[in-house]
């Protein structure tokens, strides 16, 4: 594991998710180069053979890493950071990182309320963590805010560039629309054994 203070490791934990800085500075023009030199394709919703397009609950392109050697770095820091968060955070029993997904969310782009989580029949796998990197300065978008809807309290994850938050992946979330520029991130889960 890479040592903390490399990292500058400063986590914060804000009732259902918690988030970290500057573990990625030294990475952010990498993973976005990469990214950027993805095909990206419009996002769909669904699962498994269901997966469809629907522009009025989800209107974003997406791409996927799959952890090849070009991004086995990427997947090196994410597993790090992954293991101390929900070891300090969460406590959850967590086996694997699913593909990353890089997303591009530009003028008129959202994603309707909707939960991560999902079962696989094969292995009895499920999502439980969702993590999302931010790739973008704030400055540069308006709008493009993940909310996290716990009851009648709504809560915006952080949006500073180079940012990671985490939170269950069960939980009601959204990505309200951009009314101005263009958002980039990273998202992802990571499974484990059902639920008990």
């Amino acid at each position: 594991m890479a040592s903390l203070t490399a990292w500058e490791l400063t986590s914060h934990k804000v009732n259902t998710y918690a988030y970290y800085t500057h573990v990625f500075d030294d990475m952010l023009e990498q993973i976005l180069s990469y990214g950027d030199s993805l095909r990206l394709k419009s996002a769909t919703i669904g699962i498994s053979d269901e997966y469809k397009n629907d522009s009025s609950i989800r209107k974003t392109k997406v791409a996927w890493i799959d952890g090849d050697k070009d991004s086995a770095p990427l997947f090196q820091r994410l597993t790090d950071i992954i293991l101390i968060a929900n070891k300090e955070w969460f406590e959850f029993d967590l086996t694997s990182i699913e593909q990353i997904q890089y997303t591009l969310y530009e003028e008129g782009d959202f994603y309707n309320q909707h939960v991560d989580h999902m079962h696989e029949s094969v292995g009895s796998i499920t999502r439980k963590l969702s993590f999302v990197l931010q790739l973008t300065d704030p400055s540069e978008y308006d709008g493009g805010n993940t909310e996290l809807i716990t009851g009648p309290e709504i809560l915006t994850i952080p949006k500073e560039k180079g940012t990671i938050t985490f939170f269950p992946s069960y939980v009601l979330h959204k990505v309200t629309p951009i009314t101005r520029g263009t958002r980039k991130a990273l998202v992802g889960w990571v499974r484990g054994p059902k639920w008990k």
